[in-house]
């Protein structure tokens, strides 16, 4: 008896790498959500440069730059949540301080959430996934936002005990994770102290505040060599 094969709806072999490409719309969205923000501080620059802003306020955006990415990027992810090397003591607090002046959340439950993403990326669980309303330009910006921040918004708490046991049990990045209001208030405080904000502490200076008028009656030969 002569059989006839149905051919199979899945032909074997691995399926292909890609599926198609982003539609224009989706890429112009995309990388005006990418672009925009940086454009803007540009401009910000050139706008209060010479009278709101100083080397030194540059100087200190630097500088907290650097030391909050490096503890987000570094620290909390790389090492807190991946494991990807090893630290010593102190260098492991550090970290944990270093990204707690990002101020994006306390140590444990941002190890904890971020665990929770890589354990259920894209799919119900994730946190934080931005494919949550579809691909149109509005959802999009929406999935954006959720991904973003939106997300921080919610009421769900995830489960230390089962994604972050391992730090929980630690004593040092406990008491860091605690200090966490110390971090956001130290991010905030120190380089509108340093800068010399009255409103701080700090003495009259560049960027502090100090009116061309208040310059001209304290000292009016300097105020014409400005």
């Amino acid at each position: 008896m002569t059989t006839t094969r149905t051919p199979s709806r899945h032909p074997a072999g691995p399926k292909p790498l890609l599926s198609g490409q982003h539609s224009l719309t989706e890429l112009i969205t995309i990388r005006i959500f990418l672009i925009a923000p940086f454009l803007a501080l540009v401009a910000i620059v050139v706008l209060v440069w010479g009278w709101g802003l100083s080397w030194l306020d540059v100087g200190l955006a630097t500088g907290f730059y650097v030391v909050t990415t490096l503890g987000i990027t570094i620290g909390y992810h790389r090492y807190f949540t991946h494991g990807a090397f090893t630290a010593n003591r102190p260098l492991r607090i550090a970290l944990a301080v270093a990204g707690g002046l990002a101020a994006q959340g306390p140590v444990i439950s941002w190890v904890a959430d971020h665990r929770r993403h890589h354990a259920f990326s894209d799919c119900e669980g994730d946190p934080h996934s931005p494919w949550l309303y579809g691909t149109s330009p509005f959802a999009l910006a929406r999935g954006f936002w959720h991904a973003h921040l939106g997300w921080l918004f919610g009421r769900d708490k995830t489960n230390i005990a089962r994604f972050a046991p391992d730090l929980a049990a630690d004593a040092d990045i406990r008491m860091v994770d605690r200090l966490f209001p110390l971090w956001v208030a130290a991010t905030v405080l120190v380089p509108a102290g340093l800068c010399g904000d009255p409103r701080v502490g700090g003495g009259p200076g560049p960027g502090s505040g100090e009116s061309a008028f208040d310059v001209q009656q304290r000292d009016p030969s300097r105020a014409l060599r400005q």
